[in-house]
């Protein structure tokens, strides 16, 4: 409230909304008394502006703009290791890009933003701290551009002008995002796939394609956060298959839940590296108790005199110096810690159907206060194997599966157990488990069918009935050519001789 009312001031407006206007003008205009005004009413606790657009104008509900809390910007960009230039996917205000700038000797930058409202912030933050480079509004996805702003460095600020292009292909030493987490998209089709997507994310969520853009704007390695689900989610299955086929997958760290400002999600580290310095191999964090808590006030600020006359409390888990630096051993060591980490080849991942949460490869120690994983994660897997086993569903009548020797009341009686277990793990935990939905038996006469039971989910099972389909149509296709031909050939001389009269023919079939 302090902020907003002494940035209200320094604007010379009476509106939120009016400030993004002026920052904007400040920026294109390089006005150097306006940045030295904004200075002298802030102090280097926290990215104000940003803390200022989260509360005030932030998009949670179409662009899930969920803007990056400062330890995990500080734990990027401690990730980020030695470079010389940073590209930065759905920049926001920029706390990222930031973070980087105050802690390497960045030459350049490239960020990338989607919502126009929020470029004056961004313009603004970059400018404040001096930096060399490009922000472009558009999209990521699509690859549309709304405007292009270059940004030379200046003495103290950076000036800021309008450009026509950019170059889209420039690879920077560093990615670095914090992307709207599972978003819906349109994927390019196959035959319209690009070098950015080797393999394409599906349609449901756009978390992997953020992840393979990045992966191709950088020259090194990508430091991402996203939510926790890409480490499990089936309709990822084959992006995560490709990543670590190709060795490109350095380190999952699971991060704790409760950091964020307006959603408790949980959220992962995933650094992705064209050149691992551990070849094979990837290194599992699990840091949810790697973490110290913090508390803060926040006066209501909307609504009635009951609400504007609180003052709330929220209890936040952040990152400290030790917690970080115990990530970053980790990683650069290759170090194994009983319960925090573990180092898994490609071979152990693959095995497990290229499911890499840190949690479900760890050892549970019996002499611990804890002796077992939470019971969220423990059930999101066996979600995760029943969706996996419901994707391709066996519908046959019921005579017929006696018949090819199938034990039906076994398999009715695990169905029904399986909605048991489902009432009772919601009754106790509050979980929601799904039922199995693999098979059901009905009287319809001779009938067999396999299902393709998720909307999200393609079995793999189907690539191979559909390969065995399409073979076997492929050969009655060739016979049935082969057939019509020697029919063609037996007909001519019989329709050219007259024996066969088409006029007749067509005649007495009317």
């Amino acid at each position: 409230m302090e902020f907003k009312n002494k940035i209200l001031n320094l604007c010379n407006v009476t509106d939120v909304k009016e400030i993004g206007g002026v920052l904007m003008n400040a920026v294109l205009k390089n006005n150097i008394d306006f940045f030295n005004g904004y200075n002298s009413i802030i102090d280097d606790t926290k990215d104000w502006l940003q803390a200022l657009w989260q509360y005030y104008e932030a998009d949670r509900v179409e662009k899930k703009q969920d803007y990056t809390p400062k330890s995990l910007c500080k734990l990027v960009s401690v990730l980020a290791n030695d470079c010389k230039s940073v590209y930065d996917c759905c920049g926001g205000s920029g706390a990222l890009t930031i973070e980087v700038l105050k802690n390497h000797n960045i030459d350049n930058v490239y960020v990338e933003e989607l919502d126009e409202r929020v470029i004056p912030f961004l313009l603004f933050n970059l400018c404040l701290h001096n930096t060399a480079g490009y922000v472009v509004n558009g999209d990521v996805l699509t690859g549309k551009i709304k405007k292009v702003y270059f940004l030379n460095k200046g003495d103290t600020y950076s000036s800021c002008e309008v450009v026509k292009n950019v170059d889209v292909t420039k690879m920077m030493d560093i990615a670095i995002s914090n992307p709207p987490y599972n978003i819906k998209w349109e994927p390019p089709l196959p035959l319209e796939a690009c070098e950015r997507f080797p393999v394409i994310p599906p349609s449901s969520n756009a978390n992997y394609a953020f992840a393979l853009h990045c992966l191709f704007k950088t020259k090194k390695r990508a430091v991402l956060i996203l939510p926790n689900s890409v480490c499990t989610s089936a309709q990822d299955l084959e992006v995560r298959k490709y990543l670590i086929e190709n060795d490109l997958i350095e380190s999952i760290v699971t991060m704790p839940e409760k950091m964020f400002e307006a959603t408790d999600i949980s959220t992962c580290i995933m650094i992705l590296n064209k050149s691992k310095k551990y070849r094979g191999r990837v290194i599992l964090i699990d840091s949810r108790k790697n973490c110290t808590t913090e508390t803060r006030e926040q006066n209501g600020q909307f609504g009635g005199k009951s609400h504007t006359g609180r003052t709330y409390k929220k209890t936040y888990n952040v990152l400290s110096d030790d917690n970080i630096n115990q990530i970053l051993d980790a990683i650069e060591n290759s170090k194994e810690i009983i319960g925090f980490s573990k180092v898994i080849d490609n071979e152990g991942i693959a095995e497990n159907n290229y499911c890499f949460q840190p949690s479900t490869f760890f050892d549970i120690q019996l002499d611990s206060k804890e002796n077992h994983r939470s019971y969220e994660d423990i059930v999101n897997d066996l979600n995760y194997i029943i969706r996996m086993r419901n994707s391709c569903k066996l519908v046959i009548n019921e005579s017929l599966a006696k018949e090819l020797n199938f034990d039906t009341e076994t398999y009715k009686k695990a169905i029904e157990n399986s909605k048991e277990n489902t009432k009772n793990i919601k009754a106790i935990l509050s979980l929601d488990l799904l039922s199995d939905d693999y098979i059901s038996f009905t009287k319809n006469k001779n009938e067999i069918c396999f299902k393709s039971n998720d909307k999200e989910v393609l079995s793999h099972l189907f690539k191979f009935f559909i390969m065995r389909w399409s073979q076997d149509l492929d050969l009655l296709n060739t016979m049935e050519n082969r057939f019509l031909a020697e029919l063609r050939d037996a007909l001519i001389p019989d329709l050219l001789s007259g024996k066969i009269d088409v006029d007749n023919v067509a005649a007495e079939n009317m």
